[in-house]
């Protein structure tokens, strides 16, 4: 049954290369309006699905989604200047949508939240397992 599908709602879409979001980004940086507005009309859907992803979770309830984009999108604003544009775009993106997510899921809890790390772990630094 799947075989014979092959439409998607993302078919025909322009869907921007890391290239592309990373030059935006770049221009985000001089304030340019114009990459500003293309930025925001195309991360928003990417924000917007990966917290309806958190509602089937059912880890946030569905009323959260838009507070949950808008908090994204400031906490793109804070730390825009810790952007690398050698690393992968929309790595970053839902890097930053994580720990939005988890700064909200800890305030529900009336946790302290905690500043994310700035990467993740390395792998390089545990000791490679023993064979026994």
């Amino acid at each position: 049954m799947a075989k014979h599908y092959c439409g998607s709602c993302l078919d025909g879409v322009h869907r921007p290369g890391n290239d592309e979001l990373c030059a935006w980004m770049a221009d985000v940086f001089e304030n340019d309006t114009p990459a500003s507005l293309q930025l925001i009309a195309t991360v928003t859907p990417l924000l917007q699905a990966f917290f309806e992803g958190q509602v089937q979770a059912a880890r946030v309830g569905h009323d959260s989604v838009e507070p949950l984009v808008q908090q994204a999108f400031m906490a793109l604003h804070r730390r825009r200047a810790d952007y690398d544009s050698n690393k992968p775009f929309r790595a970053w993106l839902i890097e930053n949508a994580r720990d939005t997510l988890l700064e909200h899921l800890r305030s529900q809890r009336g946790e302290q939240a905690t500043p994310p790390l700035a990467s993740p772990p390395s792998l390089e630094r545990h000791p490679a397992p023993r064979a026994i």
